[in-house]
């Protein structure tokens, strides 16, 4: 098989990998004004022993992101569920705060339990989350529905389609939303520079403005199920690279402490290879469990298997499963692969100050500059009646982990040349302690998502390893569409334009999705899909396998426009409700 990541542009990517190593190599001497806190939280640990292991379960979930959180949740109150996950358990306090310690916690084959996945590929590249709870250590917790006419418009089962139109998902919108704590920013209580900037450029342009619910503690503690008191947000800006207060209701504060409670087994560091089916109809997973004291395998019958390891881990086992293992399934199994129309844009050195600038540790609080939760407000940009002209975009933070490496390269951009954004970018340049009067902190990251054609297409490479195939994406025409606007933005602030530097000429000009959906699409039947609209597999044929599941961001047959978290726990919640276990 042709590689999936030519010479050229591995020459181009590690060039600019190179100019990091050398900025990460020159010690910061710049220390922002601050004040520490107590931000500590009592955490139940929710992980069993691997000694606890059986051989056989009645249900068994591959994965602890949204859907199989709310598989095993849901699940567990009557029947025997184990979860596994690929990745470690991580508590609050434990993750990573400085470049170095993001250097060191980078999923790959030499570290197999690090937190960030980062999947590089030939067109456009993934990052997800690896650890108990997935994705969710790691996002922005933006709870949003998509269009209702979305299930109309781009091909989802009828199923799908039928109760969408009637407005039956928006019970499972409220499940998901009071479990997850979702809450809203308010700018009367709470003063976040950045949010307010984003929402007075979308009223000047006279978008539609709101402001988003996030999975975040954002107006008081709260009691999760697992009995434990998380705190307020202190707005560190830290969401992205892990949340150190506990604030954030990622999915190890909420839907995995009730499968816990319902007497689920949960084991992490459980990476799993393939699927089979056995003689008496049940299946066998094989895996490798990781320790500190080395690998050893494993192999666990199951009744009944639902893969949610998400879309580029799921979309593998059962590529896997069907090239290692006695499984066929659907034509369309690793096609429908959409990035939803994610793009990056900045706007540096702008006029005001934005305080987008994350505290350098999550145990620091800076009182005069409040980052604030990664994502607060969004400019709407959905009116049109073409699904494909609609778009989002959202302002982020840079977490504190980051701060000092991105100091020094903006002396690399070049910039509208006033005196004052002169010495705003010479601050940055030396490293000055006064962060909050350098150019980043009067710069905004606006982060777009729409609706791709999701044409991309996930395969095997010669390792058994999962990766992306997407000829043209660059030319899909809602990634010029969101720039125009992002720069509209730009304008407004008075600011300069940076793209994602993954996606200029040096850096490999790739896409970056934090979104991946698709590779287990639903569909009608065999010929249209992996799964159908409640995730059961199709086997050749289009008869059902019994037993056999996958729930997650994999099984969405398109992009979605918006951040999928509650989509994905909404399709969750639904088939929990419906499916037929053995």
């Amino acid at each position: 098989m042709k590689s999936h990541f030519s010479r050229r542009s591995f020459l181009k990517s590690s060039f600019g990998v190179g100019i990091l190593g050398l900025l990460r190599s020159q010690r910061s001497q710049a220390e922002p004004k601050t004040r520490r806190v107590d931000l500590q939280m009592d955490y139940s640990p929710l992980a069993n022993s691997f000694v606890e292991l059986k051989s056989s379960y009645e249900v068994l979930i591959i994965g602890s992101g949204y859907g199989g959180a709310v598989m095993g949740a849901r699940l567990s109150r009557n029947r025997e569920v184990a979860i596994l996950e690929r990745g470690r358990e991580w508590t609050p306090g434990e993750y990573p705060e400085t470049l170095q310690e993001m250097k060191e916690h980078i999923y790959c084959e030499s570290h197999p339990l690090g937190l960030f996945a980062y999947h590089t590929h030939r067109e456009i590249d993934v990052l997800s989350g690896s650890g108990l709870g997935g994705t969710s250590l790691i996002n922005a917790g933006v709870v949003i529905p998509p269009d209702r006419d979305l299930f109309q418009k781009t091909g989802w089962p009828e199923e799908i389609s039928r109760e969408a139109s009637r407005g039956d998902f928006e019970k499972y919108y409220q499940k998901v939303g009071k479990m997850l704590n979702a809450q809203a920013y308010n700018p009367r209580t709470m003063n976040i520079a950045k949010a307010e900037n984003l929402r007075q450029s979308a009223e000047a342009l006279k978008s539609r403005f709101s402001w988003a619910k996030i999975a975040v503690n954002l107006h008081g503690p709260h009691v999760n199920p697992a009995g434990d008191k998380q705190p307020r947000c202190h707005m560190c800006g830290n969401c992205v690279t892990g949340c150190n207060t506990g604030a954030k209701n990622t999915l190890n504060m909420n839907y995995l402490p009730l499968a816990k409670r319902n007497g689920a087994k949960i084991f992490t560091q459980m990476a799993v290879s393939h699927v089979e089916r056995l003689s008496n109809g049940n299946y066998l997973v094989r895996g490798t469990y990781i320790s500190e004291s080395g690998k050893k395998e494993f192999r666990i019958e199951a009744r009944n298997v639902i893969v949610s390891a998400g879309t580029m881990g799921s979309t593998q086992i059962l590529l896997r499963s069907q090239k290692l293992g006695n499984l066929k399934f659907s034509s369309q199994l690793g096609k429908h692969f959409s990035g939803n129309g994610d793009l990056l844009g900045v706007g540096f050195n702008g006029v005001t100050p934005t305080n987008m600038v994350g505290n350098s540790s999550a145990k620091i609080y800076r009182p005069e500059m409040l980052a604030g939760p990664t994502i607060l407000g969004i400019a709407d940009y959905r009116a049109s009646k073409n699904i494909f002209e609609r778009f989002l975009i959202e302002e982020g933070d840079i977490p504190g982990a980051l701060v000092n490496l991105l100091r020094r390269l903006t002396s690399l951009i070049p910039f509208q040349k006033t005196p004052t954004k002169i010495y705003r970018a010479w601050l940055d340049f030396i490293d000055s302690k006064d962060i909050e009067k350098g150019a980043l902190n009067y710069s905004m990251i606006y982060f777009g998502m729409g609706h791709d054609k999701a044409n991309g297409k996930i395969v095997l490479d010669s390792q058994n390893r999962a990766v992306v195939s997407w000829p043209g994406v660059m030319a899909d025409p809602i990634f010029s569409r969101v720039t125009q606007k992002i720069k509209q933005h730009v304008a407004w602030n008075g600011s300069t334009y940076v793209k994602n530097p993954r996606s200029t000429l040096l850096m490999g000009d790739n896409l970056i999705t934090v979104h991946p959906l698709g590779g287990c699409a639903m569909g009608s039947s065999v010929d249209s899909g992996v799964v159908n609209h409640l995730g059961q597999v199709y086997g050749i044929g289009g008869a059902l396998q019994e037993g056999l599941f996958v729930m997650d961001g994999s099984v969405i047959p398109t992009a979605i426009g918006v951040n999928p978290l509650l989509t994905i726990s909404t399709l969750a919640e639904r088939s929990a409700e419906r499916i037929s276990l053995r």
